[in-house]
């Protein structure tokens, strides 16, 4: 009986200890086939948001471009609004107006004539109309001409607007980021605004009594542009 019991005995000891086994579960991956009830896209699907993102795209990225655009005419019409009503807004003071325009700070703003006949000065004014105004981001002065100045691109200047029914000829060139121009121009005789898309040379030359003769310059040069405000 003891013989077996030790038999037994060596018989477990010289058997290899059994190892734990762990049931790893098997996750399905996503496969690319054509099967309704798989998971993941097919390549078609793919390219179809493709085609989408593509279609928008084209949509999105000219009307990014246009923003400048349309920053560059509304800074010319706002500045031949300006003009327009500065001219009408002398006459029926009857005080001399100034538009003046900051070429380095894209600025302008409206200063008038004080009452003192011992000190008289352009002062700013209290109006709506003189408040200062900046030119949007995207847009810029390219120049200013002016027949006492010449063509002028930095510093300050300004165009004068007399009671007598007569202003400074003025000619603004506008530009945006993407070297577009736009040309704003007033005639100094009836009070005529002219917004016209492009770089517009217009000569400016002036008559006897100091006034532009160059009524005409301006509507061969821009006879029908966008922006034209008739004088009534």
């Amino acid at each position: 009986m003891r013989t077996s019991t030790l038999t037994r005995s060596s018989d477990r000891e010289s058997r290899p200890p059994r190892r734990s086994v762990r049931y790893v579960r098997r996750i399905p991956l996503l496969r690319l086939g054509r099967s309704g009830s798989a998971a993941g896209f097919t390549l078609i699907e793919l390219a179809v948001v493709l085609l989408v993102l593509g279609i928008a795209a084209a949509f999105l990225i000219p009307r990014l471009r246009d923003s400048d655009a349309v920053a560059l005419t509304a800074s010319a019409d706002r500045l031949a609004t300006t003009a327009r009503l500065l001219y009408e807004e002398a006459a029926f003071r009857r005080t001399p107006m100034r538009l003046n325009l900051d070429l380095d700070k894209q600025a302008y703003w409206v200063t008038v004539l004080n009452d003192d006949p011992d000190d008289p000065e352009f002062v700013p004014d209290a109006s709506p109309l003189a408040a200062p105004a900046v030119l949007p981001g995207a847009v810029v002065f390219s120049d200013v001409v002016l027949p006492s100045l010449g063509t002028v691109h930095d510093g300050v200047v300004f165009a004068e607007f007399s009671p007598e029914g007569w202003a400074d000829p003025l000619v603004i060139h506008l530009a945006n980021r993407r070297r577009e121009y736009a040309t704003m121009a007033i005639d100094p005789l009836t009070g005529r605004t002219r917004v016209g898309d492009g770089y517009i040379e217009l000569r400016t030359t002036r008559d006897g009594r100091g006034r532009s003769a160059g009524r005409s310059d301006l509507e061969r040069a821009m006879p029908r542009t966008r922006g034209d405000r008739a004088a009534d």
